[in-house]
């Protein structure tokens, strides 16, 4: 008995602890682009934050926890070519955006959460990195 109230609140512990959280519960929450690559022809591009503050670009993702997605952007060429989504659903390390009414214009990332930073991953049919990105969780304000 006293190792089964041992064994319950290990678990307990194990599922409150951030570092054992899982990705999928890190996720919702407000997201800010800070870095990124892309691969357009053919040449690998690296944007860093300094580059995104001064030609002053952000993109700013939302995940709600009921599946709602917001995102806010000012980039030249959108990183989503389908601004409509406003659904998100997991399986695995896939994030997909949901477009409201066409299946076919879903958009799907690899996604991976690390060291408090959210990477999202996206190759186009022949392989290319289409956007390999890094968001940092923005702290929510309250007014005070």
């Amino acid at each position: 008995m006293r190792l089964q109230a041992i064994f319950s609140s290990v678990i307990q512990w194990l599922k409150t602890t951030e570092m054992f959280a899982r990705p999928s519960k890190q996720l919702p929450g407000k997201w800010q682009l800070f870095e990124y690559y892309t691969e357009k022809s053919g040449e690998l591009i690296h944007v860093k934050e300094s580059q995104l503050k001064q030609q002053d670009i952000f993109w700013e993702i939302e995940f709600n926890e009921n599946g709602d997605f917001i995102q806010q952007t000012n980039a030249p060429s959108g990183f989503m070519e389908n601004a409509e989504a406003n659904q998100w659903n997991l399986s695995k390390n896939y994030i997909t955006f949901l477009h409201p009414a066409d299946f076919r214009k879903n958009e799907e990332f690899q996604f991976a959460v690390e060291k408090g930073n959210l990477k999202l991953l996206k190759k186009d049919f022949t392989g290319k990195i289409e956007l390999f990105g890094f968001f940092r969780k923005l702290e929510l304000q309250t007014n005070k």
